[in-house]
C-alpha cells in the first residue's frame, strides 16, 4: 500500500516568477484607467489591465522577461504616455509619475497646504484670487514644483494639494498679470490689462467697454490719479507686485 503526505507550500508563488509592482501618478493624481506593460527598447506588448487607485501589480511574468526593463503605458485624451523604465522585482514597489503637460511630474507623498491670500487697496486688505505654486527643496538638494492652485476670489482661501519628499516647501503667490493691450478689444469688468511694454503696472477694468484703436500713454498710481477713462473703458492703475513667498513649510502628509 502506497501512502504519501502532502505538506502545505509556504512559499508565495508570485515570488518564484518575475513581477513588477508600482504606484502610478498622472499629473499629480493617482491614475484610474487602463495601463499596459511594454518591454523597454522593443516596444513588446505584455498585457493590459484596468486600475482604480494607481496600484499596479504585474505578477507571474514569464521567466524570459526576468532581465528585461519595462515601462507602463497609458492613454490620456487619446495620447500615449509612458513611465520611466523599471526592472522586475518581487519586493520593490516603484513610485512612478507621468506628466501630460511637459516637464517632469512631481513625486512624493500627498499632502495639503491651506492658507489665505489678500491684497491691500486704499490701505484695506481684500481677499483676492491668485495663482499659487508650491516648490520643494528636496532632501537631495534639487528643486521641484510640487503643486499649484488658485485662491478663492471671494474669501482668498486656498487648499493646495502637493507631493512631498520631506524637504522644505515654499508657496509662491503670483500677481495676476492679465493680458496685453489689444487695440479695439472688448474688456469685461475686473479684467486685468498690461501694456505691451512693461512699466511695472497693470490696469484693472472699472467700467467695461472697448479699448481704443491705439495703445494709450500709460499712467501710474500717484495716490490721487489712478483711474482714467480711455475710449469708453475706465481703467485703474495698480502696481504689479513681485511674487510673494511663504515658507519654509513642512508639509503634513495624508
Amino acid at each position: 500500500m502506497f501512502t504519501d503526505t502532502y505538506q502545505p507550500l509556504n512559499t508565495d508563488l508570485r515570488s518564484l516568477y518575475p513581477s513588477v509592482k508600482a504606484k502610478l501618478m498622472v499629473d499629480g493624481k493617482l491614475f484610474a484607467g487602463t495601463v499596459s506593460l511594454i518591454v523597454e527598447g522593443k516596444m513588446g506588448y505584455i498585457f493590459s489591465t484596468r486600475i482604480n487607485d494607481g496600484t499596479i501589480n504585474a505578477s507571474f511574468l514569464p521567466d524570459s522577461l526576468a532581465t528585461l526593463s519595462f515601462s507602463f503605458l497609458v492613454f490620456v485624451d487619446h495620447q500615449p504616455f509612458a513611465t520611466k523604465p523599471v526592472k522586475s522585482d518581487d519586493v520593490v514597489v516603484y513610485d512612478l509619475a507621468i506628466s501630460t503637460k511637459g516637464g517632469s511630474a512631481p513625486t512624493g507623498d500627498p499632502g495639503t497646504i491651506t492658507g489665505k491670500v489678500e491684497q491691500v487697496i486704499d490701505n484695506q486688505p481684500q481677499p483676492v484670487a491668485r495663482t499659487l505654486v508650491a516648490v520643494e527643496n528636496k532632501p537631495d538638494g534639487t528643486w521641484a514644483v510640487t503643486g499649484n492652485a488658485t485662491s478663492d476670489s471671494q474669501t482668498g482661501a486656498y487648499s493646495l494639494d502637493v507631493l512631498t519628499d520631506g524637504g522644505d516647501t515654499f508657496v509662491l503667490a503670483i500677481d495676476d498679470y492679465g493680458r496685453p493691450f489689444t487695440a479695439s478689444a472688448s474688456v469685461e469688468l475686473n479684467e486685468i490689462i498690461h501694456p505691451t511694454t512693461p512699466n511695472g503696472y497693470v490696469y484693472r477694468v472699472e467700467k467695461a467697454g472697448t479699448l481704443p484703436g491705439s495703445e494709450p500713454e500709460w499712467w501710474v498710481d500717484t495716490g490721487t490719479n489712478h483711474t482714467r477713462t480711455i475710449n469708453d473703458v475706465t481703467l485703474r492703475a495698480m502696481a504689479y507686485n513681485r511674487p510673494l513667498c511663504h515658507g519654509a513649510l513642512t508639509v503634513e502628509t495624508s
